[in-house]
């Protein structure tokens, strides 16, 4: 249990710069909003607070989760988002599994498809700016992960700051 969780906060530290990519200049592009800047605790309740509403209405085995402040550029500078990953026990039948995270979103206003101005690998849903995938893990076969990737819109400087075990709040 504490090497997939050292391994959870790992991998969301490490792909913090891989999930979402800029698809244009910061000009007129709603990915940076950095004008109208998040406070640290807005930039964590922005995807925090779904994962938890996800997880308190789907059944999902071994929950273990971790929030993260990433930059959204690659220089580790700001503007930064709230990024979360929440890994889960998979069933012998995980096409069940996501597809009832996804009717969850649904259920919970998401809609398919990224925020314009933002491209991410995989199938997405969106919902006031915050991106969520959900999909198997790479790194932990046998897991599933939903990620939550919040505005860029956090002006803090949190390039050197590490995950932060959010498990209790998802159980």
């Amino acid at each position: 249990m504490i090497l997939r969780m050292l391994s959870l906060l790992l991998i969301t530290l490490v792909l913090g710069g891989c999930g979402m990519s800029d698809s244009g200049s910061s000009d007129g592009n709603t990915f940076d909003q950095s004008d109208n800047a998040l406070s640290d605790e807005q930039a964590r309740a922005q995807v925090v607070d779904p994962a938890v509403q996800v997880v308190r209405a789907v059944t999902l085995d071994d929950v273990t989760g971790g929030f993260s402040f990433g930059s959204c550029n690659d220089q580790g500078e700001p503007p930064f988002q709230g990024r979360v990953e929440v890994a889960f026990k998979l069933p012998a039948d995980p096409g069940s599994v996501y597809t009832r995270i996804r009717d969850a979103l649904v259920a919970q206003g998401w809609t398919s498809g990224m925020p314009d101005g933002q491209v991410v690998h995989g199938d997405s849903l969106n919902r006031d700016g915050v991106t969520a995938t959900v999909g198997p893990r790479a790194a932990d076969p046998g897991y599933g992960t939903l990620q939550l990737y919040g505005e860029c819109r956090n002006t803090g400087e949190h390039g050197s700051e590490g995950a932060v075990d959010i498990t209790d709040q998802l159980r």
